[in-house]
């Protein structure tokens, strides 16, 4: 459990770093104009959505600009039909308290990949707002971000 433990720890840090490089990175880009820079939790938005398009992109076994060839067992399968938004089910509320649990409790990493292998957008983006708000509240908790009033 110390070895998970600090493994969300490093994690935590290192987001913090990536939140900081690109606060500066944009403080340079935008000369005088402070209102127009995100805020940090829009930049933790970002650099988490980052981490999840990489993992969606090593899930995907047919690069879309390929087309499957004639004989080629592996076949991108459309999305089902959804009746009504898939983000208010409790399966998807169930499935995202798993995945915030395995990426406290293992890694950011790993869920990110178990959320990218399931290939439910709705999933995804829940996912990302979610872990997101986690997140963001830790760093507020640890005083490495203030709370936006």
């Amino acid at each position: 459990m110390v070895e998970n433990s600090s493994t969300i720890e490093q994690e935590i840090a290192r987001l913090e770093q990536q939140l900081q490089e690109k606060k500066l990175a944009l403080g340079d880009q935008e000369t005088g104009a402070q209102e127009t820079i995100p805020s940090d939790k829009e930049i933790l938005h970002e650099i988490v959505g980052e981490k999840i398009q990489e993992s969606a992109e090593t899930q995907q076994t047919i690069p879309p600009s390929l087309p499957a060839q004639a004989g080629d067992d592996t076949t991108v399968q459309p999305a089902p039909a959804v009746e009504s938004p898939s983000y208010l089910t409790p399966e998807l509320k169930d499935k995202i308290q798993q995945l915030i649990n395995l990426a406290f409790n293992k890694s950011i990493d790993e869920a990110i990949k178990e959320a990218s292998k399931t290939n439910n957008a709705a999933l995804i983006d829940a996912f990302h707002d979610v872990i997101v708000d986690e997140l963001y509240n830790s760093l507020i908790e640890r005083k490495k971000l203030e709370v936006i009033k």
